[in-house]
């Protein structure tokens, strides 16, 4: 399968969502590959993760599209029981790029990330129509601070009749979508070159048992150095229920 990220405009959380769907992927025992596509190349950074290490992510640059492509084509067809993630980065020859998506013969989701403000909202849907293919398409919502009020933080998605806000499009109304939550946490794992799924990891492979020998073993009778490493595993506990989180509303995508 190929999973295309793409929105014709940066900060939207394109990369974001490729390891979000990444780390998923990782977790199900999926092979899977990531391929960027940026001039600017610097985003899939995670030299510290078990997940995205350099076997895992490609970087190309988009200005070099038949290039680009080229080599992504290859990569597929050497791999043909690999998923292939792909992040487009934002830019004037985004266009161009997703027709030449589009005429691959492969099994292809599009993903459109977007956060809740108007002006993102329309550069989502302005993809959505050059994509072109409604049953193929989800839109992330990224940035989400809590399920209750997704509606309210998304105004312009949904539309809300009560304070008289039109939805900014129409094909909200009618195409799939999958939110990703706001968290700090996120950045955490960013700040260590890791993804959130290699912070979560701590806790998800260990219980609380064996992971109170090792660090008494690591921390050697050093309790300050024992406190520090039960930070983390606290760290990592918040972490994996975000992630968790995050996998069970992807179902929907994967199954």
């Amino acid at each position: 399968m190929l999973y295309i990220c793409a929105n014709n405009k940066g900060g939207v959380g394109k990369t974001q969502t490729a390891t979000t769907l990444a780390t998923i992927l990782f977790y199900r025992g999926r092979e899977f590959r990531v391929i960027e596509l940026d001039n600017n190349n610097t985003s899939m950074l995670f030299s510290n993760s078990r997940i995205l290490g350099s076997d895992k992510a490609i970087s190309l640059k988009l200005d070099e599209k038949t290039k680009a492509i080229g080599s992504m084509i290859f990569q597929i067809a050497n791999n043909k029981e690999m998923d292939f993630i792909l992040d487009i980065g934002g830019g004037d020859d985004i266009k161009a790029l997703l027709e030449s998506l589009k005429s691959l013969k492969l099994e292809k989701i599009w993903l459109i990330p977007t956060t809740s403000d108007k002006k993102y909202l329309t550069n989502a849907a302005d993809t959505f129509e050059m994509i072109g293919d409604p049953k193929n398409t989800f839109f992330i919502l990224n940035k989400v601070y809590g399920k209750e009020s997704l509606e309210n933080e998304f105004m312009y998605f949904f539309g809300n009749s009560k304070f008289g806000i039109k939805t900014v499009s129409d094909v909200f109304t009618k195409t799939k979508y999958l939110s990703i939550p706001h968290s700090q946490f996120f950045q955490i794992a960013e700040d260590s070159e890791q993804t959130l799924l290699d912070l979560a990891l701590i806790s998800i492979e260990k219980n609380e048992e064996e992971i109170t020998a090792e660090f008494l073993k690591i921390a050697a009778g050093d309790e300050n150095k024992f406190i520090q490493l039960w930070a983390q595993y606290e760290q990592s506990q918040v972490a994996a229920k975000i992630f968790f989180e995050i996998e069970k509303s992807f179902k929907k995508l994967l199954n």
